[in-house]
This record gives structure tokens, sequence and C-alpha cells, in this order.
């Protein structure tokens, strides 16, 4: 293998590592989701907020969490929305059906920020009817979701419980894609928490999982590299015919 070769294969690692790796983001607070379905307990979900990047979202989600607003909590609210390879929803602390807003700053409040982008399952995303009108209702992803991009706020991820959002996600619906079921938060609490970095994405640990997910990225670098690579071959075919 020529030392040109050698060269251009650790750029490219190094270029397949730079999709892999994400960006780490710090988890200040875990919030915690007792489900339940009618009267079976199906699991808890544990949910890690970005509070540095997104503070005023968290710290409502956190008090909605905890206080509540007007004597309402996320306690006894349901999901009331299932999108299969989308997303689930819940969070109506006002109406409990979907229709409903509350803050702790008001009825509605502002995007925070679009920085963390719906890259994959198990994000954690304010709901909204439009630009600047998140309240209480939240959703968590199932699946990469870009047309949410600069539209939803990511506040926070799914750490544990990710096959309860799934099950959720997989129940039955009806033509509106109405949870059919009562499933409902049964308890709720804050965690104690140490901050801690997470990468925001949630990746398939399966190459051909992560190759669909990233060939257009890729199949640009592997041309760019390839031509690069055919350059330096000519070039040495040239240096070998001046020596000749």
């Amino acid at each position: 293998m020529g030392l040109n070769t050698l060269n251009i294969r650790i750029v490219l690692l190094l270029v397949i590592a730079s999709y892999v790796q994400g960006s780490e983001y710090k988890i200040t607070d875990q919030v915690y989701f007792d489900i339940q379905v009618e009267d079976e307990f199906l699991g808890r979900i544990v949910l890690g907020l970005f509070g540095e990047v997104a503070p005023k979202t968290c710290k409502n989600f956190k008090e909605l969490v905890k206080n509540g607003v007007n004597g309402k909590t996320y306690v006894g609210t349901k999901f009331h929305t299932a999108l299969r390879k989308v997303m689930i929803q819940g969070g109506d602390i006002v109406n409990n059906d979907g229709t409903g807003s509350v803050s702790i700053y008001g009825e509605y409040f502002d995007d925070e920020t679009f920085l963390i982008k719906h890259e994959s399952a198990g994000l954690l995303a304010m709901a909204n009817v439009g630009p600047d009108t998140n309240g209480c209702q939240f959703l968590i992803t199932t699946m990469a979701c870009p047309w949410l991009d600069g539209k939803n706020v990511i506040f926070g991820k799914v750490l544990k419980g990710a096959g309860v959002v799934h099950k959720i996600e997989h129940m039955k619906t009806d033509i509106y894609d109405q949870l059919v079921n009562h499933i409902f938060i049964s308890n709720a609490g804050i965690i104690d928490t140490t901050p801690f970095y997470e990468k925001a994405k949630n990746y398939e640990l399966t190459f051909w999982a992560w190759i669909k997910a990233g060939w257009f990225p890729l199949s640009f670098s592997f041309a760019i590299l390839g031509f690069f690579q055919f350059i330096m071959a000519q070039l040495n075919k040239y240096e070998l015919t001046k020596l000749a």
C-alpha cells in the first residue's frame, strides 16, 4: 500500500467517524414518567433534559412535572396521539385531548432554539400549532423527522424506556391517529442528577442501518476522495514516465 493510498484511507475513516460521533450536549436534569395502560403498568420512561441548550423550555417542563400550573401537572395526562414511524404525543394538562395549552409563562411561549435536529428516534421536543406556540404538550420521536427541523424545539432525549415508547407507538389508533386505549402518566418526578454529556442522536448500532441513513453525505465524500486518489495516481504515472 502506497503512502498516498494510506493517507486517503485515513482521511476516509475520519470522515466516517465525524458522521458517527455527533455532537454531545449536557444533560442537566432527568425526569421520569411511569406509564399505565388502563389498569396495567406499562413501564418507566426516563428523559434527560438539555438544560444548557434550552433552559427556558426545560424549566417549563420540570415545573409541569413537579408543581404544575393551577394545580395541574403531567400526572394523569394521557398520550393522545401516535404516528407510527414518526412520534407519540401527550402532555395536555388543560383538556387532556391534544387541544389545550398552558405554560409557566402563559398560554404560549416562544421557540427557544432549533440547534438540535430531529435526527433519530427518542428525541424529546415541544409540540405546537405553529411558530412560538409552545405550552405543555410534548412529543417523542420514533424515527428521524427532518421535516420538523426549524419547527419544533428539541430539549431532551429518552435515556431509558425506549421500549415503552415503541409500545405506545404501536398501540391501536383511530383514523385520526388518536390512541384508542387510555395510556397515561400515572406518576412523574425529578431524578437527582449530576450533569453529564450525551449525544443527542440515538444510533442504530448496525453498519448497514448507518450507511442507509448517511448514504448521501458519504457518497459525496467517497466521490471527492476517489477523484483525489485518481489525480494522485496520474501524477505518480507522470513521475515514473519522466524517470524512464
